[in-house]
């Protein structure tokens, strides 16, 4: 008899309408010194030709692997066949469900392997191992993604600008209490600092704003190409929006159409955006499973677009967002 694990929720987006913001702080300092000088190491990343996300090579049973960088997805997932060739074998009578921005349910199972991510290797880790579908997604053109699962556990911090995954190294004071959950708010690594919440008791990023003097929460998900506020949410303002030719795949490889729009003014504590182009989709099935701290929906998606304009450094294991290169 099958145990049924608890129901996770997939990366989100990948959306090929880029978008534009503006009026966030000035950039220019010395972040990569100052978290060398905090005995962490660098990771690079990079960008798949047609995507705007990051993605990097880690190991799966030493086999090496591109895996997308997904703060949207609570889970480090991993296609069946890829699984299969390296010997990562799906446990029996596991189940788990994961679901598509869009909704749809896909059945996975869970394995256990080794996960080498930098000089950092968890001999251990669960995998959720995905069903080959053959149809394009959001993780299609990757082996999986990496979640928070193994963001936070390694205590990774994702440096947006520099194109860097960052690891605490034998000299961090990570190293010494391996229990930490990241690396905490330290100066020298932004102009401004932002603290997330989660969504109820998912693990996924939630951050605050204000639009119109309206509170606005979103979903922080480095795997969204761009920011998507969900109709639902975006139809109780009187902004205007116009069709496009762009869609949205999820997870399962559903899509829907997106609608452009313009906000003004939107704020997330000391940091005013004066001007963000985002897209506009539906985004009920989200909205149902993701909650701000008051039991609110949220609104919608942060992606790719507003952490690059914001020079951003994300510590997922902290839920914090350094916004800004430090000033020289």
């Amino acid at each position: 008899m099958k145990r049924s694990c608890a129901h996770l929720l997939a990366s989100f987006l990948v959306c090929l309408f880029l978008t534009q913001c503006s009026s966030f702080p000035g950039f220019g300092g010395t972040r990569a010194s100052r978290l060398e000088s905090l005995g962490y190491e660098p990771v690079p990343l990079g960008m798949v030709s047609g995507d705007a996300r990051f993605s990097a090579v880690f190991k799966v049973n030493d086999a090496p692997m591109r895996f997308l960088i997904d703060s949207g997805a609570n889970s480090t997932d991993i296609d069946k066949k890829l699984a299969s060739s390296v010997g990562l074998r799906q446990s029996d009578g596991v189940r788990v469900i994961t679901r598509g921005a869009l909704g749809r349910e896909i059945s996975s199972g869970r394995g256990y392997g080794s996960l080498q991510i930098g000089s950092i290797v968890a001999r251990r880790f669960p995998f959720t191992i995905a069903p080959s579908t053959g149809r394009k997604t959001s993780t299609s053109s990757y082996a999986g993604q990496v979640g928070l699962d193994a963001l936070s556990a390694t205590g990774a911090l994702i440096d947006i600008p520099a194109e860097r995954m960052w690891i605490p190294g034998p000299r961090s004071e990570r190293a010494r209490k391996p229990f930490s959950p990241g690396l905490g708010a330290r100066s020298g690594l932004g102009q401004k600092v932002l603290t997330l919440g989660t969504a109820g008791r998912l693990p996924h990023l939630i951050l605050e704003g204000r639009l119109e003097g309206r509170l606005v929460t979103w979903v922080v998900d480095t795997g969204a190409e761009v920011s998507v506020m969900a109709a639902e949410s975006f139809e109780k303002f009187n902004i205007p929006s116009r069709a496009t030719n762009s869609r949205m795949i999820d997870a399962s490889g559903d899509r829907v159409a997106l609608r452009h729009a313009r906000l003004h003014n939107l704020e997330f504590g000391e940091v005013r955006i004066a001007v963000f182009d985002l897209s506009v989709a539906p985004l009920g099935e989200v909205r149902r499973y993701f909650r701000d701290g008051a039991g609110r929906p949220v609104d919608g998606i942060l992606g790719m677009d507003f952490l690059s304009t914001g020079s951003a450094l994300l510590d997922s294991g902290s839920g914090l967002i350094y916004i800004g290169l430090p000033e020289r």
